[in-house]
């Protein structure tokens, strides 16, 4: 989870998260691999919930940096 002095930021798309609408919320999630409690916004989470498995489908941000560095680090590895 990503929390500036402005707020917090969707670790999916990296846009600050503004509860500012009732119907907003900071949605919690993990991945595994990673240790970090993430956290995303409502438009997010149903991104999440329709790209199951496969990471490519997700929107610029952290979370598919993370993934497309981990897939780069284990090419030069030779692995899959």
């Amino acid at each position: 989870m990503t929390i500036t002095s402005s707020g917090v930021i969707c670790d999916v798309c990296g846009k600050y998260i503004l509860p500012l609408d009732e119907n907003e919320r900071v949605n919690f999630f993990s991945v595994k691999g990673i240790e970090e409690k993430l956290c995303c916004d409502n438009a997010c989470k149903e991104i999440l919930k329709s790209c199951g498995k496969d990471w490519k489908k997700l929107p610029d941000g952290r979370l598919k940096k993370a993934f497309q560095e981990y897939e780069n680090l284990n090419q030069k590895k030779g692995g899959k």
